[in-house]
């Protein structure tokens, strides 16, 4: 893996592993699934998923004079409706009722602005609080959202819900919305590698993460200096061009690309041309440029396209991508995320492999810094289609029990310990409802896998 140095890479496809028999088939977890049905783990999780869904749900006219409809991820931590939690929220309420998926959708819809962008936090009602301004992606306290992006997979999610609520004028919409949104992200932030870049760690949704170390020092995430690098960030009006320009920080994640290139099978699901071949460009160009071949997991690169050689959870979400070639899905699965040492231990997935130096159990700071150890629910809705793309049902169906043994145990913590499993964070956490989404993949594969075939 090179240097990112800004040739856009060839189109090209991939069969999946189901297709090429690059990984042998297991048997269908149709046993484990009865076994769960039984011992009645399945459903008081769904139960409990159900009730948290439906208490953290919140209905009103936004300051815009738009109304909202949304699950806030928690009602006391997190107040504020947040991009890539709504996504999963939209995901959970899919199996549940698919009138309110859609509702927490058009939500953020909402609050689009005219040139496309969906900042990743939306203050409805109120506007974020004097105590967290600083640490804010917002010009002033009067901005509605921030003008930050987070993983970018609103067209995967839209397209999830259009197929389940059988509405044309939903999915009408939908296209018109992802079109817009997509289209900021590539004037934007873009470059000539085909790669999206972020501006603010927490564009990643994985704040803290050691992968952004080296890169930021006294600056990072969850400590505070985090508020100087918002600082230069907002003089810089968080424009990408601007920001490079000055040898400010600038990134491309793996978990970001994925996730665009999730939108856009999502995008192509919803009628919109050209948006498949734009999802296998963004695929080739990950392979070109973040692919660490020797190590076998893709890394990073940070500011001027180095790569960081840290083993965090990111560098697996690629294997979630239809067109990557069975031989990278096949070695990021088998060397990395089926390795107990690494990402499969008890409580799977853990945000960084355990073999790896910067894993920290818990936040271990008096402001937390996440994104160093635990498990957190954004990462199985990448994991388990990795896993069904690569003919791995019967491990797909042990993270799904594994999960709601835990949450079942445990409640619906914010994230936990990958090791003993307890639970730490937020105690209300209504993106753990997610598992519903995952269950339900099990049977009715999700749109990465049924675009394998295309």
């Amino acid at each position: 893996m090179a240097v990112l140095s800004g040739g856009r890479s060839e189109i090209g496809g991939s069969r999946s592993a189901r297709e090429s028999g690059g990984s042998p088939r297991r048997p269908p977890p149709s046993a484990s699934c009865d076994a769960y049905l039984v011992n009645g783990v399945g459903i008081r999780v769904r139960r409990a998923a159900e009730a948290l869904l439906a208490a953290n749900w919140r209905e009103g006219i936004g300051r815009n004079g738009e109304p909202f409809a949304y699950t806030c991820p928690d009602g006391a931590k997190y107040p504020y409706q947040w991009f890539w939690d709504s996504l999963m929220h939209a995901l959970a309420w899919k199996e549940v009722d698919p009138a309110r998926a859609a509702a927490e959708l058009r939500s953020l819809a909402a609050a689009q602005r005219p040139d496309g962008l969906i900042g990743h936090t939306i203050f409805w009602e109120a506007p974020v609080r004097l105590s967290r301004l600083p640490f804010y992606d917002v010009h002033s306290r009067d901005d509605l959202a921030t003008s930050t992006i987070q993983p970018p997979f609103i067209g995967w999610a839209w397209a999830e819900i259009a197929a389940a609520l059988g509405d044309p004028s939903f999915t009408a919409q939908g296209r018109d919305v992802v079109r817009a949104y997509n289209g900021w992200i590539e004037r934007e932030r873009v470059d000539a590698t085909g790669l999206a870049w972020v501006i603010l760690p927490d564009e990643t949704g994985c704040d803290a993460s050691p992968v952004f170390d080296a890169a930021l020092g006294w600056r990072r995430h969850g400590t505070p200096g985090f508020a100087a690098l918002v600082a230069q960030a907002r003089r810089d009006d968080f424009s990408f061009t601007r920001i490079r320009a000055d040898g400010g920080f600038t990134a491309a994640c793996p978990l970001v690309n994925t996730s665009l290139a999730l939108g856009y099978l999502g995008l192509h699901a919803l009628g919109e041309p050209g948006a498949r071949e734009r999802a296998r460009e963004i695929t080739d160009a990950m392979v070109a440029h973040l692919w660490d071949d020797r190590a076998g997991i893709f890394r990073l690169a940070g500011p001027g396209g180095i790569p960081v050689p840290v083993s965090a959870w990111q560098g697996l979400a690629p294997a979630a991508l239809p067109d990557l070639p069975d031989e990278i899905r096949i070695r990021i699965i088998d060397e990395w995320m089926m390795r107990p040492d690494r990402f499969w231990p008890s409580h799977p997935v853990p945000s960084v492999s355990l073999d790896d130096p910067t894993f920290t159990r818990g936040d271990g700071r008096v402001i937390p810094q996440y994104w160093r150890g635990p498990s957190w629910p954004f990462t199985p809705p990448f994991a388990i289609p990795a896993l069904l793309l690569a003919g791995r049902e019967a491990d797909a169906a042990v993270l799904v029990s594994r999960i709601e043994e835990r949450l079942d145990a445990q409640g619906f913590r914010e994230y936990t310990d990958p090791l003993d499993g307890t639970g730490m964070g937020a105690r209300a956490f209504s993106c753990q409802a997610v598992v519903l989404t995952l269950r339900a993949w099990l049977e009715s594969p999700p749109l990465p896998v049924r675009a394998a075939c295309d």
